[in-house]
């Protein structure tokens, strides 16, 4: 992967892939565990997407991440809706 060598746009617009990705075998895993069906192929891909997405956040998990959010846009805006740590 050359994800050193990627804008911040590039970058954000990878994660947002990749998370949107996530998003969906999850969902894909939860409709198969009800039918009890084998979706360990899914679980690689999910591990995966998990590691591609800690190597262009530099180990830092993301979770609930949401792309609607300006501040990602442009870091220097802190978004109104944040709340303090």
């Amino acid at each position: 992967m050359e994800q050193n060598s990627l804008t911040y746009f590039e970058k954000l617009e990878k994660l947002y892939i990749l998370t949107e990705t996530r998003q969906i075998l999850r969902d894909k895993v939860a409709e198969l565990s009800v039918s009890n069906e084998n979706f360990d192929n899914i679980n690689v891909d999910l591990t995966k997407i998990e590691e591609e997405i800690m190597s262009y956040t530099n180990g830092h998990p993301l979770e609930n991440l949401d792309f609607s959010n300006t501040s990602l846009l442009n870091p220097a805006i802190i978004s109104l809706y944040e709340e303090p740590e």
